[in-house]
């Protein structure tokens, strides 16, 4: 019995059986030796879920911070509470929300490739900083994907 004693409490069960507890006769948790009694499994379960809430708004508060997408222009990290909805901090090489990603793929579309900034932009930008929130990605981007020779 002491096998069955509980690591969070310490509790020691009553039975001699481990038992499966769990709505509809489903085996949501069996007690095992070494493992955590009903109460403190809940107790455990919902713990987790409010790290993972933490870690959601924490990484809600990153995304909004960042530039927007660039499709929709909405938030980086994508529509709130969606399904796709990044749960960490947008890389710094991100330009779309997850929604729009998925339907790029979806539509069997390459990748997103910005538009070369332009020499008025670029002389603009030795002036002044530019209040494009994309600026910083386009100019490296125009480097890796370069804009074709246009015949006159």
């Amino acid at each position: 019995m002491r096998a069955l004693a509980c690591a969070d409490c310490g509790k020691i069960p009553e039975q001699a059986t481990t038992g499966e507890y769990g709505s509809d006769g489903r085996q949501d948790f069996t007690r095992r030796p070494g493992g955590r009694c009903w109460d403190c499994h809940l107790e455990h379960l919902e713990k987790e879920a409010a790290a993972a809430r933490e870690r959601l708004h924490q990484a809600r508060a990153a995304n909004a911070e960042l530039r927007p997408c660039w499709t929709c222009r909405g938030s980086i990290g994508g529509e709130e509470d969606s399904e796709l909805e990044l749960t960490e901090k947008a890389g710094p090489d991100r330009l779309e929300c997850p929604g729009c990603e998925h339907e790029r793929q979806e539509k069997g579309l390459g990748p997103l490739v910005l538009p070369v900034p332009t020499r008025r932009e670029q002389m603009a930008a030795l002036v002044s900083t530019p209040a494009d929130p994309w600026w910083d990605v386009r100019v490296p981007h125009a480097k890796l994907y370069p804009a074709k020779e246009r015949a006159a």
